[in-house]
């Protein structure tokens, strides 16, 4: 189907004048002479022959011309009848481009193929026996392309066309694709050969030249694409910075769109500095959905302080969220030759202003930040805040945390954080500062341990919030929201200073802007926490414990009633932590299972490593008809986990934000109280502390031949008389061999125990007091037996359930408990 442009044929063709004027070349036609030759030979040439001849001859020649005006007429009214239908058939009948396929570029040839459907055709098949265009761009001839047999047919027929355009002038060639894209719009003259005989048998082949223009789109497409293959970045050995290469897949498209395009490179320009170069391709397109693009960025290494000042401004912008304006431009035709060298001095040639809003950059595989941190390790941390400050708290802390990176191939750059210092303020919901943080002393700093991992480190000393006068209001919602609505919402706006260390170079970034909106829920469905469940690492020294220890050193009552009694605890922590508290005072509320068991607090508390002295105050709200007030006994001696609700109250601290966000506050704590027995310190599980009581129980001890038991227990707690009233236990071994079953009732003789008063037993303070011996109900089963008469001389570990009476002071307490493993000594 290709033809070709000669000179013979287009010699042939009459040209056309610029306005689209067509001119015809109709046949020429052999005409007959009046006379024989020879007659015209042989006849004298008389001077009176010659009117004569006109004479005779003068009809004849206007007859023929007569005749010739109608044979012109009549051919003329023939291509005027066709001109209309032509018309309509071209303007009712425009193409439908079907597929087209860019096949190859050379620096002379533009090799292509397209297929079109003229789904409106309603004639008869048309073929168009040669066609011829040839484009001009400001005066110069760029190529040329040409085609014979065209078949124009209706229906779902398409027409398909493979064709070469040549490239006559490589010069205007250059200058028509750099106009084209600079301008976005094309202007071309088109000089156009067809041959009309498809239309009417006797039509002629007309010329026209006409100047077409038309607009590119001013925006670039929407491109639906994904990034695979990713590698990198990686330090570029041949040409310097660092590079990454990924691949484009990008989805084509409704038209079956397809192209070869070689590789092109790109120079990424800001403030007239080139930053980095782009390779795109090759493009081997075909008809899939989807093309596969190859693409590799390479970042230049910042050459000198102009360089680096121009990353600080890209950086600022882009972190400010304001339209990035950077230039595209061709790289130097000299540095690459996978391009024709028309093409390539083009797109040289162009430098395109383009926004970042053109670019739909992904990000939903960018993770969140808390997917990107490994581990918290808190070296330090001391919190301050009393109510001469109450709103002006300041932590002191020290820590580190592993950041990794997404993983690619190949990445090996450098980038490490030489200092960060943050300016932060607070916003409410109106964007209004409330309060500020100080700046930090000393700088944050990340290094680089290994491919895109990094330890973040952070030392400091002072780092306390400000709350800006005429403000507290919003300081003291924005705590109450997150204390007790559990929603944590906040405006941070900040400027940081960072100096980094990277494979491209040294940059500093001064007032580098940040901006984040805090909107975060606390979501839990049941509103607890567990306390062995910590997010955070801290870090112990290096000593025998890695826990702190709770020792209790003083219980004193203080009052009582029927229905409160109220303590003063002493207690000493062993803190091997470098983390600690300030804080004037607090107190809280305790409840279980909906009751209100106590009310405890303290007023100062200060903490730091090493040992530490604290008081504690408890109003324990008693309530002996409540059955839940035993089972919370139950459950806190059998070591099963616990749910303690703790919930604030009004004037619970003196510090008045914190007063105000806790009035309304409650939580649902849940504790393992297998970890709080007596001078525990197996933290395998929880790992929070161990605790320390005084020994109550020193003794107990069963005689086999009496069966009977007695106890050798002391008093811890001043300050009040506490009487034993009466008992009910059960005797287990290995929790499912009954031994034996105690009741006693101290108050029904009370000369036998040596009781001053009907109350019971006495236990006074700080003194072993050892019980008469108390009868035992034995266990009939030859099991029981069986075990007691083996540890006849040593000591046997019993599970007790327990039910005891105890008068404290003016309140009457029912414990039910059970004991676990209790060592007994079993004697003749």
């Amino acid at each position: 189907m290709t033809g070709q442009h000669t000179n013979e044929s287009s010699d042939t063709f009459a040209d056309g004048d610029a306005d689209g004027t067509l001119t015809t070349t109709p046949a020429n036609e052999e005409q007959e002479p009046l006379l024989p030759s020879e007659a015209v030979q042989e006849a004298p040439l008389q001077s009176n022959a010659v009117p004569t001849l006109a004479k005779r001859l003068t009809p004849l020649l206007g007859l023929l011309l007569a005749m010739v005006c109608s044979l012109f007429g009549v051919y003329l009214l023939y291509v005027l009848f066709h001109v209309p239908s032509i018309i309509v058939a071209l303007k009712n009948n425009q193409p439908e481009l079907v597929a087209a396929s860019l096949i190859d570029i050379t620096d002379d040839s533009l090799l292509f193929s397209a297929s079109m459907r003229f789904s409106r055709w309603n004639r008869a098949p048309l073929t168009v026996p040669f066609a011829n265009v040839t484009l001009f761009h400001n005066g110069e001839a760029v190529g040329w392309m040409s085609a014979s047999d065209i078949k124009v047919i209706g229906g779902n027929v398409d027409l398909t066309v493979y064709e070469v355009f040549h490239i006559t002038g490589q010069r205007a060639m250059e200058r028509m694709v750099r106009e084209t894209v600079a301008q976005r719009q094309i202007t071309v003259d088109a000089l156009t050969v067809v041959d009309m005989s498809g239309f009417g048998r006797l039509l002629p082949t007309i010329s026209a030249r006409r100047t077409v223009s038309f607009d590119l789109p001013r925006t670039l497409p929407a491109v639906n694409y994904t990034t695979t293959r990713i590698s990198g970045p990686a330090i570029d050995e041949s040409q310097g910075g660092v590079t990454t290469r990924a691949t484009l897949r990008v989805k084509k498209p409704d038209l079956r769109l397809s192209a070869n395009i070689s590789a092109l490179r790109y120079d990424i320009g800001f403030q007239n500095i080139t930053i980095a170069s782009v390779n795109v391709g090759p493009v081997n397109g075909d008809t899939d959905d989807s093309v596969d693009i190859p693409l590799a960025v390479n970042i230049k290494a910042i050459g000198n302080k102009v360089h680096e000042s121009a990353l600080a401004s890209m950086a600022r912008i882009i972190a400010s969220g304001q339209e990035l304006d950077i230039s595209i431009s061709g790289a130097d035709p000299d540095t690459y030759s996978s391009a024709p060298a028309w093409l390539r001095k083009a797109l040289h040639g162009i430098s395109l202003p383009v926004g970042t809003s053109h670019f739909d950059l992904p990000t939903s595989n960018i993770p969140f930040i808390e997917g990107l941190l490994k581990e918290i390790v808190v070296d330090r941390l001391f919190a301050y805040w009393d109510s001469s400050n109450g709103f002006n708290p300041w932590v002191a802390v020290s820590g580190q945390t592993t950041i990794q990176l997404p993983n690619t191939s190949g990445a090996n750059f450098t980038l490490e954080v030489e200092s960060l210092v943050p300016h932060m303020e607070l916003l409410d919901n109106s964007n209004r500062v409330f309060a500020t943080v100080d700046e930090p002393t000393v700088p944050f700093q990340m290094k680089q341990i290994a491919p895109l991992t990094f330890v973040a480190s952070c030392d400091f000393e002072h780092l306390g919030l400000n709350v800006v006068s005429n403000r507290e209001k919003q300081f003291t919602h924005m705590m109450h929201r997150a204390l007790v609505d559990r929603h944590l919402q906040l405006g941070i706006n900040s400027t940081v200073d960072v100096v980094l260390a990277t494979s491209i170079g040294r940059i500093r970034i001064d007032a580098l802007p940040f901006y984040t909106k805090v909107d975060h829920i606390f979501r839990s469905h049941s509103r607890e926490i567990h306390a062995d469940n910590s997010q955070i690492m801290l870090r112990p020294p290096t000593s025998v414990s890695s826990v702190p220890e709770i020792a209790v050193s003083r219980m004193h009552i203080a009052n009582t009633t029927k229905d409160l009694v109220s303590l003063e605890i002493d207690f000493g922590i062993s803190n091997p932590f470098s983390y600690g508290v300030h804080m004037s005072d607090l107190a809280l509320h305790l409840s279980y299972a909906d009751l209100r068991i106590a009310k405890i607090g303290f007023k100062e508390l200060s903490i730091s490593q090493g040992s530490n002295k604290a008081t504690m105050l408890v109003d324990f709200y008693n309530h002996p008809d409540d059955p839940r007030q035993r089972m919370l006994f139950l459950d806190a001696s059998s070591g099963k986990n616990m749910t303690i609700e703790v919930s604030g109250f009004p004037n619970c601290t003196s510090i008045a934000p914190l007063e105000a966000s806790l009035r309304e506050f409650s939580q649902n704590i849940t504790i393992d109280m297998s970890q709080l027995k007596s001078g525990n310190r197996d933290n395998s599980k929880s790992g929070m502390f161990t605790l320390s009581f005084p020994k109550v129980l020193r003794e107990v001890v069963f005689h086999l031949f009496s069966i009977s038991v007695e106890a050798t227990v002391v008093n811890p707690v001043s300050g009040a008389g506490i009487w034993l009233q009466a008992i009910e236990a059960v005797g287990y071994y290995k929790s499912t061999i009954p031994l034996g079953t105690l009741g006693y009732d101290f108050m029904a003789d009370p000369t036998r125990h040596n009781a001053a008063s009907t109350n019971g037993l006495l236990l006074p303070f700080n003194q072993a007091v050892t019980t008469p011996r108390l009868p035992i109900t034995a266990n009939e089963t030859s099991i029981g037996w069986d075990v007691l008469r083996r540890a006849i001389g040593g000591t046997l570990d019993v599970d007790v359930f327990t039910n005891i009476q105890v008068l404290v002071g003016n309140a009457q307490f029912n414990v039910t408990a059970m004991g676990k493993n209790a060592p007994v000594k079993i004697r003749f």
